[in-house]
């Protein structure tokens, strides 16, 4: 896919970033290499790859005489358009930018605002930070969208709170292959667990239903909250928490609970084994 001739550069590689020819991870190859081209664009999701990102952009600056522009949501790029396959993976759609939220950990509503519905492209992979905050009309037109489209992930999350019998049922039309929800504090258990148990009585196994959750405070708390999750039907994933800077440094112990709790052929052998804590001591 070529896209005005536009190179696109990214600082680490992830399961999103383009693999065309015009896409390349880190600095640039031999000119041999690099397409003709109109201009060179860094595109940059986290913060702690800013400095990485703009020596990148004085290491292609050397090597074309097209302008080297840097960007992305590290630097609360609002994203005003989704051109596909552009900056992410072709299949990957993002119907709408921002969240009517204010979580204290989410930069999502500083960066693109409270919440802006975007003109729908295809894709089977929605990548929408609240598609469940956006109006009814715009929810059914993703969701006749998608009745064309297999293996269908929201990647994005689907807020908790807003998962009703109504938007399951009409999840369950759809050829699904993951559901993902979010449960990064206490407080959030009862709502998601919720938000499952709905998920569950429309039709969905726990194989579909995922859940990322936020770690790195209280370990003992946390582990309640992911086997609790698991035991009520969905497939908890442990994130670390990270500052804008990255500065946060895990012990091993952090580390070995972080990969038992994002591996479900782990965790699930371990939930009907020793217990969680007793595998991590056991790695060390």
């Amino acid at each position: 896919m070529v896209i005005n001739k536009i190179i696109r550069v990214f600082p680490r590689r992830t399961n999103m970033t383009p693999d065309d020819e015009y896409s390349f991870v880190g600095i640039p190859p031999f000119t041999q290499f690099i397409p003709k081209h109109n201009a060179v664009h860094i595109s940059v999701v986290f913060t702690w790859d800013k400095l990485y990102a703009e020596q990148l952009q004085k290491n292609w600056q050397e090597i074309t005489d097209k302008p080297v522009l840097i960007g992305g949501t590290a630097y609360d790029d609002p994203g005003l358009e989704f051109i596909p396959g552009m900056y992410v993976k072709p299949g990957i759609t993002i119907t709408s930018r921002g969240c009517p939220n204010n979580c204290d950990f989410c930069l999502v509503p500083k960066r693109e605002g409270k919440i802006r519905e975007l003109p729908i492209q295809r894709g089977n992979i929605i990548q929408d930070n609240n598609i469940l905050a956006c109006s009814d009309v715009h929810i059914d037109k993703v969701f006749e969208m998608l009745k064309h489209e297999k293996g269908i992930c929201f990647k994005g999350g689907l807020e908790a709170r807003r998962v009703t019998t109504k938007i399951a049922d009409k999840l369950a039309g759809l050829k699904i292959k993951e559901l993902w929800l979010a449960c990064d504090k206490p407080e959030h258990l009862k709502v998601t667990i919720k938000a499952i148990h709905t998920l569950r009585k429309a039709g969905f196994s726990q194989n579909h239903i995922r859940c990322y959750v936020l770690i790195g405070f209280d370990r003992e708390e946390e582990n309640y909250r992911l086997e609790e999750l698991y035991r009520s039907g969905c497939l908890p994933f442990a994130q670390l928490y990270r500052k804008d800077d990255d500065s946060v440094v895990y012990t091993d112990d952090w580390k070995r609970f972080a990969r038992v709790w994002s591996r479900p052929a782990i965790y699930k052998a371990v939930m009907k084994g020793k217990g969680i804590e007793n595998l991590i001591r056991s790695m060390r």
